[in-house]
């Protein structure tokens, strides 16, 4: 007479021998898998001495004492991005505007360069300032900032908003710049992840 051993006998045998083998167990990172990067908080930000700007921020390059800064150097799309600029230096600098802001992409591998930087790649500008330029003249006086919220998960809704997409506007994961025009022209860059 054969011996026949009962299907569920079996079936938790092979459930007891997997489990002991380690088959069984949680779910963990893919051996390929990338882990999705952390948005860099401006903790991490150098601020130069003698910036005069809000705290927490993250300050760009000053061009006549005048800073543009961000909130953050990273954010992942859906976030507010908090931009604006900030007068460190003993002088009124003047707009033409109150909001004389875009938003640039940067284009790697794409034909044509700036003027800052000619390596295979440009800056496509994306958003601008939602306000009609006026004509009229603002000043920004030492101390004084700007800032603005740009609400990036209603990036498609904005339109006569904080920000104004223009062209191919969809954000998408790469470098970006907030670039502020006047007589001085800073930009601040960051990233979306």
């Amino acid at each position: 007479m054969k011996s026949r051993i009962s299907p569920y006998i079996a079936a938790i045998a092979l459930i007891t021998v997997l489990a002991t083998a380690g088959c069984l167990g949680p779910a963990g990172t893919a051996v390929n898998a990338t882990p999705e990067p952390t948005p860099e908080s401006c903790e991490a930000c150098t601020v130069p001495e003698g910036f005069c700007g809000p705290p927490g921020v993250c300050p760009g390059e000053p061009v006549n004492e005048v800073y543009a800064f961000t909130d953050k150097n990273v954010y992942r799309i859906g976030e507010v991005v908090e931009f604006g600029i900030v007068n460190c230096g003993d002088e009124p600098v003047e707009f033409s505007n109150p909001s004389p802001w875009r938003v640039d992409r940067w284009g790697a591998n794409t034909s044509g360069c700036t003027p800052e930087n000619c390596t295979g790649g440009m800056w496509e500008t994306i958003g601008r300032s939602g306000r009609a330029h006026t004509g009229d003249i603002v000043y920004l006086y030492p101390g004084d900032n700007w800032t603005v919220q740009w609400d990036t998960a209603s990036w498609d809704a904005a339109q006569g908003k904080n920000v104004e997409p223009m062209g191919n506007s969809t954000l998408t994961p790469r470098t970006y710049r907030i670039w502020i025009w006047n007589s001085i022209n800073i930009s601040k860059e960051f990233e979306f992840v």
